[in-house]
C-alpha cells in the first residue's frame, strides 16, 4: 500500500500534504512532518515553506463546508454528540463579552496543535454558535496558520528528526483516540447503571 501511495504521489508530494492536512485529527500536525520526512517513502521532500503553505491550505479547505453543514444539519444525534463533546468549549466561547473576544478565543483554540483542537473542531464549534461564518473562517484560518507554524518550528528545531516528530504525533493521536473510546464506554456504562 505504501508503494502505491509513493508511486502515485512521487511527483506530487504537495498534493499528498494537502490531502493529509484535510483529514480530521491529522491536519497540519501530521502533514508538515510528513512533508519534511517523506524521503523515507521514496518521495521528494518539500522545502519548509512549501510544507507550511500546503498544510495550511489543506487544513482550511474543510472549514467553511463544516461550519455551514453544522448549521444546516438538523440531525439531533449529530448535534447532540458534538454539543456533548464540545459543550464546555461552546459555553466558554459563548461567555465572551464581544464578538472580537469570541473570535480570538476560537482562533486560539484552533492554534493549539493537539488532537481535538484543530480546524475541524473549531469549525464544528463555530457552526453551533451564532458567530458569522466568514468571521469564524478568518479566525480559524489564523489559528490554523499558527498551529502549522508551531509544528514547522518543532520540525525545524529538531532538524533531521522529522520522522520522530511524525511518529510522536501519530502516537499522541492514537493514545487520545483510545482515551476517547474508553471514556465513551465508561459514560455509556454509567448511563445504563443509572436507568
Amino acid at each position: 500500500m505504501l508503494e502505491a501511495f509513493a508511486s502515485f504521489f512521487a511527483d506530487n508530494i504537495w498534493l499528498a500534504v494537502i490531502i493529509i492536512a484535510m483529514i480530521p485529527a491529522l491536519e497540519g500536525r501530521i502533514a508538515i512532518p510528513f512533508a519534511l520526512s517523506s524521503t523515507l517513502l521514496g518521495l521528494n521532500t518539500l522545502p519548509w515553506y512549501w510544507a507550511l503553505i500546503c498544510a495550511f491550505i489543506g487544513s482550511i479547505i474543510p472549514a467553511l463546508p463544516v461550519i455551514f453543514l453544522t448549521r444546516k444539519i438538523k440531525n439531533r444525534f449529530f448535534t447532540g454528540f458534538v454539543q456533548e463533546k464540545y459543550n464546555s468549549k461552546i459555553n466558554k466561547l459563548s461567555s465572551q463579552s464581544s464578538n472580537l473576544k469570541k473570535l480570538i478565543w476560537l482562533g486560539a483554540f484552533v492554534a493549539i496543535p493537539l488532537p481535538m483542537t484543530g480546524v475541524w473542531s473549531g469549525s464544528l464549534i463555530a457552526g453551533l454558535t451564532k458567530l458569522s461564518p466568514w468571521q469564524s473562517f478568518i479566525a480559524i484560518a489564523i489559528g490554523s496558520l499558527i498551529a502549522c507554524s508551531i509544528i514547522l518550528l518543532i520540525c525545524l528545531f529538531f532538524q533531521g528528526s522529522e520522522l520522530i516528530v511524525l511518529l510522536a504525533s501519530l502516537i499522541i493521536l492514537a493514545l487520545f483516540a483510545i482515551y476517547e473510546v474508553i471514556r465513551l464506554i465508561i459514560n455509556k456504562t454509567k448511563k445504563k447503571s443509572t436507568t
